[in-house]
């Protein structure tokens, strides 16, 4: 999708990785694993331990309650939502279970989804399946790689439970039409729960034009946060039909000895206890994403992963990805060499990468083939410069092979 925003320009990418000092040591091409936080992330974070560590970890919440609730109103702008529909969760895995365990479903109900689900998600579904016993209904990619959004319409019946879809797949640049995809569940009135962790901080995130009820994300990949942290969204049109699977007195009010009320909104997916300081740390990095305009981010991000793309396929490469529209992930291989390998020597040059293997989307690796895949993605603080590099190193790495 063209957002059409400016990227950043070179100067601002420098001064952004001015305030990176990752970016001095190493060519980071790993943010769809965990991004170099910002350095008012890092300061967040040690400023908060540090008053824990001076005055207590119960006294030091209480110093920061109120910037601990002005997060929620933070990540809901993120994403054009309302506080009450933000849940703090501990990783993105974490929302995604929340979120799904508490749709009702019945046996004989199908769960709609797409080839290109992630692995965790996979696991649940099936679970699903053998404790519940619904059918999981695996829609099948059109020519571009993406969901094939009309083969998914033809199949939203009255025994749909949930159409639960992965926005940006873990194995390739593939960026699902997810809005189109709300717009056939709001029409047939399904639940639709949408797995947004490699999207948030990448892709400019309007709920309201998804038209997805839960949107699960995490902190530590592209909105460059720290790690164990992440969010749900829960529509305030559909948290109050939805039953955490296993909440605590802070998720629900114990009422009387034997009753209990669920909280209002999305924090009734919550549990009490949680790291403070990594929630203000999760806070910071949305307010410096938001400093700089989600719309131009993402500019920046598809315009550094074309060139990406471009220089693998001039070098011979083979790139993997998919998509009518692409993200800030890509992936190939060296021939003749083990990506794990690849990814060790490419280390040694202060390089990071990561490899994606089949177990993380079996469904769509096992249709496709694919071997173990080198996963190279960039950010707005990628630069030309650090693309040249990485090619480069790939291409001696290839003649050694």
């Amino acid at each position: 999708m063209s957002t059409g925003a400016t990227p950043l320009s070179a100067e601002e990418i420098e001064q952004q990785r001015a305030l990176t000092p990752g970016t001095r040591n190493v060519v980071h091409l790993n943010h769809a694993g965990s991004s170099l936080p910002p350095t008012s992330v890092h300061e967040r974070v040690l400023e908060h331990l540090d008053l824990e560590y001076s005055i207590g970890g119960y006294e030091a919440a209480g110093r920061a309650a109120v910037e601990e609730r002005q997060v929620y109103e933070s990540i809901a702008s993120l994403v054009n939502a309302e506080a009450s529909e933000i849940a703090r969760v501990e990783h993105a895995t974490a929302g995604w279970n929340a979120g799904f365990w508490s749709v009702p479903m019945q046996p004989g109900q199908r769960i709609v989804t797409a080839e290109a689900a992630y692995g965790a998600n996979a696991i649940a579904f099936m679970r699903a399946r053998d404790v519940r016993g619904i059918t999981i209904d695996v829609v099948p990619s059109d020519d571009t790689g993406q969901v094939d959004v009309v083969e998914l319409e033809r199949r939203l019946d009255s025994d749909v439970a949930l159409v639960a879809l992965t926005h940006i797949p873990t194995n390739g640049g593939l960026v699902n039409p997810a809005a189109d995809v709300g717009t056939l569940t709001k029409a047939a009135g399904l639940p639709y729960l949408l797995d947004a962790c490699q999207s948030v901080g990448q892709i400019d995130l309007d709920v309201q034009a998804i038209g997805c009820d839960l949107l699960s994300a995490t902190g530590r990949k592209y909105l460059r946060g720290p790690r164990g942290t992440g969010f749900l969204y829960a529509s305030s049109t559909i948290v109050d039909r939805l039953h955490p699977n296993h909440p605590d007195h802070h998720g629900a009010a114990w009422t009387e000895p034997r009753n209990y009320e669920l909280t209002e909104g999305a924090q009734r997916f919550e549990y009490w206890e949680y790291n403070h300081a990594a929630w203000l740390g999760l806070g910071a990095a949305v307010d410096h994403a938001r400093s700089i305009g989600l719309d131009r981010i993402e500019a920046t991000v598809q315009e550094r992963a074309a060139q990406l793309r471009d220089q693998l396929g001039e070098q011979g490469f083979v790139v993997y990805d998919l998509g009518e529209v692409r993200s800030g992930i890509v992936t190939t291989a060296v021939d003749g060499a083990d990506s794990t390998e690849v990814k060790a020597a490419l280390a040694t040059q202060k390089i990071n990468v990561s490899v994606t293997n089949n177990a993380s989307t079996l469904w769509d690796a096992t249709r496709r083939q694919l071997p173990p895949m080198l996963r190279m993605s960039v950010h707005y603080t990628t630069t030309a410069n650090e693309i040249d590099q990485a090619v480069e190193a790939l291409v001696h790495i290839r003649q050694g092979a």
